[in-house]
């Protein structure tokens, strides 16, 4: 190991296979389970059976099986039996998904109209904010044109926009770009992916991206 790099910790490795906004969901129906609906921890699969009842066709069952998750995993992190894995539990949230069906809800996708008149109020902002001589705002506006062009083709997800890094994008002007995400949700072996998207004629993330002033000066260190 380098000298000047700094020692990790166990609980480093430990911390990092775990994502950010899984502990925060993870926190969350922990504290429902104990602060909201009162019960205690560690469970029985009695408690779990009485709290999936009491909130069966209120949360989605989605929800419900996420927080199941959540306070399966606390039980195994606590060094717990998981009640979790219980025939009853599996067993209820199987008759609250038959006695309470929903449709999933999707998002709409972004129409093409709603991203041109996106991207045209993106260029005025840069415009004025450059005639202001606003070049934080200057960044920040070719920044996010940048990534809802990118994010917009490419089909990314928000955190996975938020986790773009210069060093890991390779652009040429005119014929494409190529993009690597150390990890992804899907992407269970850690290996990353490698994405590609052409050089557009118009709506172009190629040409976002290297028409941003932030990489010119990353180019120009």
């Amino acid at each position: 190991m380098p000298p000047d790099q700094p020692r990790l910790e166990i609980d480093d490795y430990l911390h990092a296979a775990t994502r950010d906004n899984t502990r925060r969901s993870y926190r969350s129906a922990v504290r429902h389970f104990e602060v909201e609906w009162g019960g205690f921890l560690p469970a029985t699969a009695d408690s779990l059976v009485r709290y999936l009842a009491d909130h069966a066709g209120k949360l989605a069952h989605n929800t419900l099986k996420q927080r199941i998750s959540a306070l399966g995993q606390w039980h195994v992190d606590q060094g717990f039996p998981d009640p979790t894995k219980a025939p009853v539990v599996r067993k209820m949230l199987r008759g609250i998904q038959e006695l309470h069906p929903a449709a999933e809800k999707r998002a709409k996708p972004l129409q093409l109209e709603a991203l041109e008149q996106t991207v045209a109020y993106l260029d005025q902002q840069r415009e004025l904010a450059r005639q202001q001589a606003r070049f934080g705002d200057l960044l920040r506006h070719t920044r996010d044109k940048a990534l809802l062009l990118i994010g917009f083709w490419r089909g990314f997800r928000s955190d996975e926009l938020a986790r773009l890094e210069i060093g890991r994008i390779e652009a040429v002007p005119g014929e494409g770009m190529r993009i690597h995400l150390p990890r992804t949700k899907t992407d269970r072996s850690l290996k990353g992916s490698t994405y590609k998207t052409p050089a557009l004629s118009r709506l172009c993330p190629v040409a976002a991206y290297l028409g941003s002033p932030q990489k010119t000066e990353n180019k120009a260190r």
